[in-house]
């Protein structure tokens, strides 16, 4: 196969902002440019990747460098094409599956313009989503149902706001003054008595908990700029929702009731986003193994749901779906974050192992259940509400989650290469 240097770089940085745009990881882009280009001929090839920028350079067979750079401005979450461009990688790693640099672009185009779920389908499972996260985190039948109502409108939101292009801090300041003027505006008619539920489980679409999450990950495997950058984007979205959740406490006279009474302290805080249905909402009691039950389900709805707005493929749902249950059982049995995310670490992994799909594509929504994005959203707000000691500890304790959730899937993650590693030397040998 003869492909020229113009086509190497346009192919090798047309994949990876696929990646990146996408919601790849930083580590998982810079492999797909340096793949791709050593399997179209480069003699070595490198890459530096931060959340924005693609930078690539390679040297050809007359050892003369070539590099590019590549600018990133929208940055969404599709499982799809992610997976797509995997798939694509290993096809043009194995050289005879295809010909010509003309099929491959013409193959990267496709993958670009393959099209997401329906609005309709994605309104309606993301009302779903936020019903089943209420559920789960202790609410009972009549939040989760405001859950689906308001999850459904801010999806429409989103939509409708996506033609003006707002910046992400802005974005997500309206999103949480729409959830909470909502939430607020149902509270005062008396059907709910409280709405903190309702607020965390409708804002675990736009709660930057995987973020923070991808961003320890990434400093942790050395990416020291990328990480950064990732945690500061994370806390500029997470400071967006809560002040923007302020303003419904605001427009409805609520938010001096607040400070007035005891706040959440740290335990209280983490503990509206693991407590399950064995909270006092809850009408009657439940045997233990029940509660297990019930909460698997929920977790599972809530990872299964979020794949629609999420853009994972049809097949890989049930997968993903399974990942975030057993994740969320783990994390109620042994009350570990690590252990939680290690196992669905090892299960995205091994899923990856059967399908041969890039094991991201099951990790994403079985993290959902786990990632701290509620004790994000309390360090924020209480620190919008002047509570700086309250929002210190919470935010400590949410990073600190956020970090064993890290080291779980890092350590997943290194068992798969080690494993990868033992059985190219077997083949070699």
């Amino acid at each position: 196969m003869t492909v020229t240097c113009e086509d190497m770089i346009d192919i090798a940085i047309k994949a990876g902002s696929i990646v990146l745009e996408n919601g790849g990881e930083t580590y998982r882009t810079e492999e797909t440019v340096e793949t791709i280009a050593s399997a179209l001929g480069a003699k070595t090839a490198s890459s530096f990747v931060t959340p924005t920028v693609i930078q690539f350079s390679y040297t050809d067979d007359n050892n003369h460098y070539h590099s590019a750079i590549r600018r990133i401005k929208n940055r969404t979450v599709n499982l799809k094409k992610i997976a797509l461009i995997d798939s694509l990688k290993r096809k043009i790693s194995q050289r005879n599956k295809l010909t010509s640099s003309r099929q491959i672009e013409s193959l990267l185009s496709f993958i670009n313009k393959t099209p997401d779920y329906s609005k309709a389908l994605v309104l309606i499972t993301a009302g779903f989503s936020s019903f089943s996260f209420s559920l789960m985190f202790g609410g009972n039948f009549r939040e989760a149902l405001c859950a689906f109502f308001i999850g459904f409108l801010l999806r429409f939101f989103l939509f409708f706001t996506e033609k003006f292009h707002l910046a992400s801090f802005f974005s997500t300041l309206l999103s949480g003054a729409v959830i909470s003027i909502l939430a607020e505006a149902i509270a005062i008619t008396g059907f709910i008595n409280n709405t903190d539920n309702i607020l965390i489980a409708v804002l675990m679409q736009v709660v930057p908990g995987l973020a923070i999450t991808n961003a320890i990950r990434d400093i942790i495997s050395g990416d020291l700029v990328s990480g950064t950058a990732r945690l500061v984007d994370a806390f500029m979205i997470a400071a967006g929702l809560s002040i923007g959740s302020v303003s419904g406490m605001l427009i409805f006279g609520k938010l001096h009731l607040l400070q007035d009474a005891n706040l959440f302290s740290v335990s209280d805080a983490l503990s509206r986003i693991t407590e399950t249905t064995s909270s006092s909402n809850t009408a009657y009691s439940m045997s233990y193994a029940i509660q297990l039950i019930f909460a698997a389900v929920t977790a599972a709805g809530a990872s299964a749901f979020s794949c629609f707005y999420m853009n994972t493929a049809f097949r890989d749902i049930f997968y993903g779906a399974f990942t975030g249950a057993c994740g969320w059982i783990v994390f109620k049995l042994s009350d570990s974050y690590f252990l939680a995310s290690f196992t669905v670490g090892f299960l995205s992994v091994f899923t990856n192992w059967i399908t041969h799909r890039p094991a991201t594509v099951f990790m994403l929504p079985g993290l959902l259940p786990l990632v701290p994005g509620g004790g994000m959203f309390y360090t924020m707000r209480h620190a919008v509400q002047g509570s700086m000691k309250l929002s210190a500890s919470t935010g400590f304790e949410t990073l600190s989650a956020a970090g064993a959730i890290a080291f779980g899937i890092a350590l997943a993650s290194s068992l798969q290469k080690i494993v990868s590693d033992i059985g190219k030397t077997r083949k070699a040998k």
